[in-house]
């Protein structure tokens, strides 16, 4: 490199020349030729060169990245690592030294001047938690060297991560999935990883959530996630890596409840009302859940207070009012509200309205037969009973007489009637009695009349004086006015008297002394001619009831006239007459043989011819007789005397068509006769209606005829013999009761009993 050095053949031979450093360091790279000259011992020059190579381009090594992050977590240090690193200027085959965790390992530069060392699985596990480094060297062939230094870190402690609370109970219900779920947590994953939440509703849904500065993080999972998922248990997991790539995972389980109880309020105290009776009683409320789970709460509130109780395994529920709190409600209307809440949170209401009606309803009954007095006319007919009420058109009257219960409903202004029968009325005995109307309105709120009304069918009696002193009219009296007098019971001054003689009607007036009299003017004497007749008399007293009485009389003064022969044997045609075909027959005085006569009853008019011996007659068809009315019908018979003068006579005949009615009532207590019974006397009794105190009832019963006398109340009894029972035997039978009234009409009735007198056999097992 231009510098000469000079040294000295050695005595062996040897030569040698030191060249500094600073002289080595300016040789430039390439080739440096040493040239050599001297001289041999005999003088000839001699000189060598010899070519020296100068290297000086750098060797190079690098560690490349261990671990793909220079971090070596817990599952890299739990499986061989592969270091390596590339090398430049160094030749292939030559070795790279590598210091790893104060162990050594080798390898070998590749042809593309890469390394690679393997570090076992054994050693990484000795490795500690920290920071580290690793060395690596190498040469190359002329000796230039390189070395290299890498950092990485040790971290193989896991990162922690938890769920928090979801939705306060880790139960999401309806509402909260209606707006969507905040999934919360923590980890000790450092900020900025990565938390990925999977749910495992029908299909898989993941979310993600980055870690914030603090360790927390938080997802939020959408409505419609949510809705889509079955109830039931369903599994949160979350897991997150920390920067050296360790994992840490959590799963949480998570209830979804989205069935909403629906909940019901059942009518309230039957009919949504609570009347007067019920504002003082306690009051249940009941009511039934769907979606509901026994034991969830319902709450009910009724006038600002709040009641509380659980569904039962079928879903109902109920709870108690007071008493002390219904009564404590106004009137009107009031709300009862209901809500229930699941265990879920879910929850639902109901609302109700009952009315509160304490207003009760007005009910009246009018004067019972026109005087609040049943005569025995009225006692054998059915009887109206009417009232008013204030209810609505067809509300029911319920009517108590005697024991018995009637009904009636309204009409549209609030008037109501019923009838008692003709046998309940005739079964009602001399006194006093209360009828009683019951009504309840729409709200159940009830209300009572009463009204008295007495029975009094007890008749008045007339009694007539002797006529003429003697009951015989004679030619002299017949030229002068008659009084016909007498006296009546059972009746009171002012009472009206009513006499009929010979077809005319007279009146007169019950004195203080209880007597009365009429007088009958001579004309009306002698238009009645001679013969045979008789006064009736009547009286009707304060309460209806009508008397009579009658008195034979004989007009024998040589008058002309006609007189009209009993009809029916009594006067008076019943109920069976009333069917039948009837002959009118009669006589005459002062009439030739042959006269005619003409008839007129009931506005028919008939002939009749005066016989040879001065009698009469006609017949009256059935049907004409059918025609007759119930009461009196008038028999008027007009002629010619022989001189020609006209005679008249009325005569009135009683139709008597009234009901006639008899019961008989429970035999033996309950229709069956049995051994004890038939070994005494049996009591048979009944009622009849329309019928007369002191009539005779027939009895049949058990082949044998008994008798009993109706009383004043209508009712009859009769006792049979034990002797008579005797011969009864097992099974069923009919006694049969028969009555007729004064008038002839009759009733009958039968009722069914039995004989059972045989007695059961008990015996005792082993």
């Amino acid at each position: 490199n231009n510098v000469e050095y000079t040294t000295a053949v050695q005595a062996d031979g040897s030569w040698s020349v030191g060249v500094t450093a600073a002289q080595v360091s300016a040789w430039p790279a390439g080739t440096v030729n040493i040239a050599v000259s001297g001289e041999s011992s005999t003088g000839n020059p001699v000189s060598i060169t010899h070519p020296v190579t100068v290297d000086l381009t750098p060797a190079a090594i690098t560690i490349n990245t261990i671990a793909t992050d220079d971090v070596i977590n817990a599952a890299e240090k739990g499986a061989d690592l592969t270091l390596s690193g590339t090398t430049t200027n160094v030749e292939a085959g030559q070795t790279v030294t590598v210091t790893f965790g104060g162990k050594n390992y080798t390898a070998s530069v590749a042809s593309d001047g890469s390394w690679t060392a393997t570090v076992p699985a054994a050693d990484l596990a000795a490795l500690a938690e920290g920071s580290a480094s690793a060395q690596a060297s190498v040469s190359n062939i002329n000796g230039n060297s390189a070395s290299a230094v890498h950092n990485y870190s040790v971290d193989s402690s896991a990162p922690t991560i938890i769920i928090n609370t979801v939705a306060s109970d880790n139960i999401v219900n309806a509402s909260e999935a209606d707006t969507g779920v905040t999934v919360s947590g923590s980890t000790t994953a450092e900020a900025g990883q990565i938390v990925t939440v999977t749910l495992n509703s029908p299909t898989v849904q993941t979310y993600q959530a980055t870690v914030q500065a603090d360790g927390s993080w938080s997802i939020n999972i959408p409505a419609a996630d949510l809705e889509a998922l079955t109830d039931g248990s369903h599994t949160l997991t979350a897991t997150v890596n920390d920067k050296a790539g360790n994992p840490a995972s959590t799963t949480h389980n998570l209830a979804v409840d989205l069935t909403v109880p629906v909940l019901t309020i059942n009518i309230i105290a039957g009919d949504d009302i609570i009347n007067a009776t019920e504002h003082g009683q306690a009051l249940v409320i009941s009511g039934s859940s769907t979606g509901g789970e026994a034991g969830d709460v319902v709450s009910v509130t009724l006038n600002n207070k709040t009641y509380t109780t659980t569904l039962d395994a079928s879903g109902n529920w109920s709870v108690g009012v007071p008493a002390a709190d219904v009564t404590a409600l106004g009137s009107g209307p009031q709300t009862i509200t209901a809500s229930i809440t699941d265990a879920a949170g879910n929850s639902d209401d109901a609302s109700r309205t009952v009315t509160v009606n304490l207003t009760a309803p007005t009910i009246g009954i009018n004067t019972i037969a026109t005087d609040d007095v049943i005569n025995a006319t009225e006692k054998g007919a059915d009887l109206q009973i009417s009232g008013t009420s204030n209810q609505p058109a067809g509300t029911t009257i319920t009517l108590t007489l005697n024991g018995q219960n009637y009904t009636a409903t309204t009409d549209a202004a609030g008037n109501w009637s019923t009838i008692v029968p003709a046998s309940a009325v005739g079964a009602l005995g001399e006194a006093s009695y209360t009828v009683t109307a019951n009504v309840t309105d729409s709200a159940g709120n009830s209300n009572s009349a009463s009204h008295n009304v007495q029975v009094n069918t007890a008749l008045p009696g007339v009694i007539i004086n002797p006529v003429a002193s003697d009951d015989i009219i004679n030619a002299a009296e017949s030229g002068v006015a008659q009084t016909i007098s007498g006296q009546v019971t059972g009746a009171a001054a002012g009472d009206t008297v009513t006499v009929t003689l010979g077809g005319k009607t007279y009146t007169a007036t019950v004195q203080g002394n209880l007597s009365w009299s009429v007088d009958v003017p001579v004309a009306d004497i002698q238009a009645i001619g001679n013969g045979e007749l008789t006064v009736n008399a009547s009286v009707t007293n304060g309460v209806g009831n009508t008397g009579s009485g009658s008195r034979d009389i004989v007009i024998d003064a040589n008058l002309p006239g006609l007189r009209v022969d009993t009809v029916a044997g009594d006067d008076v045609v019943n109920s069976i007459e009333h069917g039948q075909a009837l002959v009118i027959t009669g006589s005459s005085s002062g009439l030739a043989a042959g006269a005619a006569l003409t008839v007129v009853i009931n506005n028919v008019t008939y002939g009749a011819t005066v016989l040879a011996d001065g009698t009469w007659s006609l017949g009256v068809p059935a049907a004409d007789v059918g025609n007759w009315p119930a009461g009196t019908v008038n028999i008027t018979v007009s002629g010619a005397t022989s001189a020609g003068n006209p005679v008249t006579i009325t005569h009135p005949v009683t139709v008597d068509l009234a009901a006639v009615a008899i019961s008989i009532n429970t035999v033996s207590g309950d229709d069956v006769i049995n051994a004890a019974e038939k070994g005494a006397d049996l009591t048979l009794s009944g009622s009849t209606s329309g019928v007369e105190p002191g009539q005779t009832v027939t009895v049949i019963f058990g082949g044998k005829t008994y008798t009993a006398t109706v009383a004043g109340d209508g009712s009859w009894t009769t006792s049979i013999p034990a002797a008579d029972l005797a011969a009864l035997r097992d099974g069923d039978a009919t006694v049969q009761a028969s009555v007729s009234t004064i008038n002839g009409n009759t009733a009958s009735a039968t009722h069914a009993y039995s004989v059972d007198a045989t007695a059961p056999t008990l015996t005792i097992n082993t």
